[in-house]
């Protein structure tokens, strides 16, 4: 990612996970335009309730849970169960009320709204 960029990926810490899980960095484009940040993840297999977004202290954290074994007996697999796990420094421009999620097609769409303040705006000039 560029690092001109305000959203930018924050190096992880150095704790120690408790589970055997593999625990998967998601792939993710983050576009900008005039009013939002938009964030695409790719969270194969996850369900909904298997998604958890924080935003704080300028920080929004994404970890998502990906289950397997839920259409009857494994025969063969190589999809394996796994956390998935970023986490983004965010600009201060985003209005945090109106941050929005959606999981669709196990690809999360996540809407980060600029606040008023911060959209670039036309001014017109009259003439008297």
């Amino acid at each position: 990612m560029n690092q001109d960029k305000n959203i930018a990926p924050k190096t992880e810490t150095a704790a120690e996970s408790t589970t055997t899980r593999p625990v998967v960095a998601p792939a993710v484009d983050i576009y900008e335009n005039e009013r939002e940040y938009l964030v695409l993840a790719d969270l194969p297999g996850v369900a909904n309730d298997g998604v958890h977004i924080r935003f704080e202290n300028g920080e929004l954290s994404l970890d998502a849970t990906r289950q397997n074994g839920e259409n009857g007996e494994i025969i063969g697999s190589e999809i394996v169960a796994a956390d998935y796990r970023r986490l983004f420094r965010i600009p201060e421009t985003v209005d945090s009320e109106g941050i929005d999620a959606k999981l669709q097609n196990g690809v999360l769409h996540l809407v980060l709204p600029k606040a008023s303040k911060a959209r670039a705006r036309q001014i017109s000039v009259k003439s008297s």
